[in-house]
């Protein structure tokens, strides 16, 4: 979890913009809502509330009315009682509202904004308690777009965005400076859009355009830190923390009329996570964010901000560093346009005591996800369904490829190379990796889901996928920061992971040290073999310490040999034998420390991502049965429906004890129990499966075992993917424990202890 830079997550922001429109009437939203009048009373009751940091802002026309004289009066009654309540500002200096005087074209605007910034800093720094906190100016992308594009507000211009963007950026930056050079420890927020444009489907000639439209939010932050057009001054010290302002809105199809796009509800099936967005933001600057504003109006407040809100706190499960959400704004304002009452806030009007009514669903909102950022509520783990959804949204549309390859590849036994293109295409081969490092954040319960899915698609690619979800997870838990990164990278470029440590009968062998090794030896059941391009194997060091994980990259075609390769079943898995003998290893290459692969409860609670894809399996055995009997008109069977309806059951009672398993796993229980209860899911998953091939072999007799009927292949699959790795262990080691066990005790309600 991120060091907080803040008082309190969860913020309130006071709408304070003062620019002009193009009627001529300035708005002013702080004496709109009377926030100046009621300040003291609004800063108690957010700090009674448990928002003990906020954003609010100054009037630069109400402050320079003459140029180069500065009186602050304005913003007193804000800065008092901020303090008196002990309520921590992030004081917006420019909030779209420049003096009259002020030309923002002129050369001289950076030097103008630099000497009210640092006048600002001084006069704020007096009455602040702790760290002066700084927002320059708000939303430049906005401010250029709707001042110097569309002429939206001042200065009413159209067609010169690009122009405005790059003249606010150098006033960011001379301001800054001057901050700086009479207070270093100032800290300064970048508040940006977070949006999210796509192509419209009916129109994917747009789609480059769209693109631009995307890739044009993080340009004011690439200006400010050097990385677009350094000429303009930026650098890396110019980005601090990265505010993102995230509304219903910020996602949308693209549409070349701007009025015209479509926007995306979270339900749609293209809406990406915010989580993932904010992760995304992330990698790209490796900053502190902060959700600097985000509501929502009338009845949609309360769910649009919890939604906000879970998000927030899974991103920083997931290891970004979110500072905060920032409900803005937090009272409710006249519209800028048309004077409406807009009901965005958490409180209304004031009236003439200073009292404002509270929208209670939001307050209720609020305070749930208060209680869940300290820890008292449940919290939301990293895999809480959101990227589970998309993963599987994902995976509906690689699914078809699947299907399509896995008869072909079944005759052949060659790599279902166009499968794991298109689970690569979709973002699948990273699905497993945090959001911070571009994946989708799939882990434990809803990991075997999604491998469930694979596995009823085809189990041939399921193992496939199994093994490389394996290795990923095996380098990033065991492997060093740089290993995890690059393994990171590698899934995202698309390479396969795999893992081999079955052997014949000699092990794979170390020599060597150091930084140098030699392997001496071979593996078998390499599945994958020559596609795998990332393959972790096991060998014995030469010191006798135990078995070394290595990972080993694009290893010669030469070195496999497929022609013993002739199975029941999976035969898509294509795998070889492997010859490593004189292969020469780095240091590098090693992952971990001797015996790590075999770490219990990892090793053993391994085996439940492979149970998933077993039952997928059965799944996909169930689905030819039907489609069989229907062609056969016997769907009415009362011998079939009790003889799947048994076999059914089965099934959904292992994938029960298989879920079971994966939270107890999360849990962080371990030992024998553990262990034993891994073993009965292995067991009761291997009894499942038969049963439902004993129910599809009778249900579709000969005919369907005949080849080419679906039926045939997936039985042969399903058969042959049960047979490893040693069952009959398994079993064996579930029955060992219950009967070495004393039995339940006075607390306990089964043999295998409550969950």
């Amino acid at each position: 979890m991120p060091v907080p830079l803040f008082r309190s997550f969860f913020q309130g922001g006071f709408e304070c913009s003062a620019h002009r429109r193009p009627s001529g009437r300035r708005v002013d939203v702080i004496d709109a809502t009377r926030h100046d009048h009621f300040a003291r009373e609004d800063y108690a009751r957010l700090a009674a509330t448990g928002l003990r940091t906020a954003r609010d802002g100054l009037r630069w026309p109400l402050i320079e009315r003459v140029p180069g004289e500065y009186e602050f009066t304005s913003v007193a009654a804000q800065l008092a009682g901020s303090r008196e309540a002990g309520v921590q500002v992030i004081w917006d200096l420019l909030h779209y509202g420049t003096p009259d005087h002020v030309d923002v074209f002129a050369a001289d605007f950076p030097a103008r904004f630099a000497a009210f910034a640092a006048a600002a800093a001084a006069y704020l720094a007096a009455g602040t308690d702790g760290e002066l906190w700084l927002c320059p100016i708000n939303e430049v992308s906005f401010f250029a777009w709707g001042g110097g594009e569309v002429g939206y507000l001042n200065p009413f211009v159209h067609g010169q965005g690009p122009r405005l963007k790059r003249a606010l950026v150098r006033a960011v930056i001379a301001g800054m400076d001057a901050v700086r050079a009479a207070h270093p420890g100032a800290r300064f927020l970048h508040a940006e859009p977070l949006i999210r444009v796509s192509a419209h489907p009916d129109r994917p000639w747009e789609d480059l355009h769209a693109a631009g439209v995307q890739e044009s939010q993080f340009e004011t932050l690439d200006l400010l830190s050097g990385r677009l057009n350094p000429e303009l001054g930026g650098g890396p010290a110019y980005l601090d923390v990265i505010g993102l302002n995230y509304y219903p809105d910020n996602q949308w199809r693209h549409h070349p009329d701007h009025g015209q796009r479509s926007v995306l509800p979270p339900t749609h099936p293209e809406y990406r996570p915010l989580r993932t967005l904010l992760a995304e933001v992330h990698a790209r600057y490796g900053r502190p964010l902060l959700i600097s504003e985000t509501g929502a109006e009338d009845d949609a407040r309360a769910p649009w901000f919890a939604r906000v809100a879970r998000e927030a706190l899974a991103a920083r499960a997931a290891g970004v560093p979110v500072q905060g959400v920032c409900l803005y704004p937090v009272v409710n304002h006249p519209g800028w346009d048309d004077d409406r009452h807009c009901h965005n806030g958490l409180w209304d009007y004031p009236d003439a005591q200073g009292g404002r009514s509270v929208h209670p669903p939001l307050l209720e909102a609020l305070r749930a996800a208060q209680a869940e950022e300290r820890g008292e509520g449940v919290p939301a783990p990293a895999h809480s369904g959101q990227g589970l959804a998309e993963a599987l949204r994902r995976f509906a549309r690689a699914e078809p490829t699947l299907q399509a390859e896995a008869a072909v590849r079944d005759l052949d036994a060659r790599v279902p190379a166009a499968s794991l293109a298109a689970l690569h295409a979709e973002g699948l081969l990273s699905a497993t990796l945090s959001t911070e490092d571009g994946g989708l954040g799939v882990a434990g319960v809803d990991l075997l889901q999604l491998l469930r899915r694979v596995g009823r698609a085809s189990l041939p690619v399921a193992r496939l996928y199994e093994g490389h979800v394996n290795a990923l997870l095996l380098i990033r838990r065991y492997g060093t920061p740089a290993q995890s990164r690059q393994a990171a990278q590698d899934a995202l470029a698309g390479h396969l992971f795999g893992v081999w440590n079955t052997e014949d009968q000699d092990a794979l062998h170390l020599h060597g040290g150091e930084d140098s090794w030699t392997l001496r030896g071979g593996k078998t059941f390499t599945s994958g073999g020559a596609a795998v391009t990332r393959a972790l194997v096991t060998a014995e060091r030469p010191d006798g310490e135990g078995r070394q994980m290595l990972l080993l990259e694009h290893l010669d075609d030469a070195r496999f040999d497929a022609s013993f390769w002739q199975p029941l079943g999976m035969r898509a898995t294509a795998s070889a034998r492997l010859n490593l003998n004189g292969l020469p290893v780095s240091g590098a290459a090693l992952i971990g420390s001797p015996g790590d692969y075999y770490a219990q409860p990892e090793f053993g609670g391994g085996a439940l991502r492979f149970l998933g894809a077993q039952l997928g399996g059965a799944d996909a055995l169930m689905d030819a049965s039907r489609d069989a009997l229907r062609h056969l008109g016997r769907t009415g069977d009362p011998v079939q429906a009790l003889r799947f309806a048994d076999a059914a059951g089965r099934a959904e009672g292992a994938w029960q004890i298989v879920l079971e398993g994966a939270r107890r796993l999360e849990r962080g229980e371990t030992g024998e129990a553990f262990l034993a209860y891994v073993a009965l899911a292995r067991a009761q998953t291997e009894d499942a499966c038969l049963q439902v091939a004993e129910a599809t072999e009778r249900a579709v007799g000969a005919r369907g075992l005949l080849e080419p009927h679906p039926a045939a292949r997936l039985l042969r699959d399903l058969r042959m993917y049960l047979r490893q790795p040693a069952p009959d262990a398994a079993r064996l080691a579930a029955g060992h424990w219950l009967l070495g066990t004393p039995g339940p005790g006075p607390e306990d309600v089964s043999p295998w202890r409550p969950a």
